[in-house]
């Protein structure tokens, strides 16, 4: 079996195992933001606007309507579950965890015989890492787009690149700053520089809409509402909150900076590699251990590169 095939049969395990993890967890126990995420999806199905719907979600879970709009999601993500029944969500998430390690075994390929496996374990782990808490939670969602648009940037494909991770950022918009890399060292800036403004002119209508449901004194959680202490830290960097997860987390994330520092010809890299750069302390000083979603996993899919020299780098580099 060629190591692509072998990719996608792995791929569809870890997917299963991750839809099954979430099944077992169920929702006796719920994340608060999960919580938010579920509410507003009922309220929905009832007929209701999304930027209603949130705003009152968080009412149950903070006692006042939000006062910023940073804390309303983009809607992306539940304009589309809005159409599916409450006992689907745990089932139809499969495709995204699918769709990430799928794209995770493309970034794997150039590196080493077995690069393309590795990193689908490696992305298996954090998917099965989320699939507890945070299966609702709009990184994930936008994560299989990113991970395509770096596949898609190493090809130089710039048109495919750009789409892919615009649409990433309309799900989430954290993944906007790798809109704002790809712009600064992409090869045909203008591609970049339109996606770009198409994703803040959909930013501006967000804004727009979403102020519509904000108090003038209402209430927002605050970024670094935590204490952050050694725990917490390695809680951050890691898919879980176990003693196992924190040294998964830890060495995955160690030797995947690796591979990306030493194979800084490959464009995913030099994208992905600042991108993480940033988002990391960026999530550790907000406390906000969910956002390791959106550099986690495409970064331990270079675990192989700090290891073996790639081959670089036609379409189907790793396909034998």
């Amino acid at each position: 079996m060629s190591q692509r095939k072998a990719a996608v049969v792995l791929a569809i395990a870890f997917a299963m195992i991750s839809v099954f993890s979430g099944l077992h967890t169920g929702n006796k126990i719920l994340d608060t933001d999960e919580a938010v995420y579920q509410r507003t999806l009922r309220e929905m199905r009832t007929g209701r606007g999304y930027y209603r719907s949130m705003s009152d979600a968080l009412v149950v879970k903070e006692g006042a309507r939000p006062d910023s709009v940073r804390a309303i999601r983009p809607p992306t993500e539940f304009l589309l579950l809005r159409w599916l029944p409450e006992k689907s969500w745990r089932w139809v998430v499969w495709i995204v965890y699918l769709a990430v390690l799928l794209g995770l075994a493309r970034l794997g390929e150039p590196y080493g015989r077995y690069g393309g496996l590795i990193a689908v374990v490696a992305g298996g782990v954090w998917m099965i890492g989320a699939s507890s808490y945070l299966y609702l939670h709009a990184e994930l969602w936008g994560l299989p787009f990113f991970v395509a648009g770096l596949v898609a940037a190493r090809r130089e494909d710039d048109s495919s690149a750009t789409a892919l991770i615009a649409a990433a950022t309309i799900f989430r918009e954290l993944y906007g700053l790798a809109l704002v890399i790809g712009l600064v060292i992409g090869r045909r800036r203008s591609v970049w520089l339109v996606a770009t403004g198409v994703v803040v002119g959909l930013a501006g209508v967000h804004y727009w809409l979403a102020r519509g449901v904000l108090a003038a004194h209402g209430h927002e959680v605050a970024l670094g509402n935590e204490p952050i202490t050694i725990h917490s830290i390695v809680r951050f960097l890691s898919p879980g909150d176990r003693t196992a997860a924190f040294a998964l987390g830890i060495g995955m994330l160690v030797f995947g900076f690796v591979g990306l520092a030493r194979n800084v010809r490959d464009r995913a890299a030099r994208i992905l590699l600042p991108f993480a750069i940033i988002m990391l302390p960026l999530g550790i000083i907000a406390t906000r251990s969910y956002w390791n979603l959106t550099y986690g996993p495409a970064v331990s899919a270079f675990i192989a590169g700090s290891l073996v020299a790639p081959r670089f780098l036609s379409p189907q580099a790793g396909a034998e």
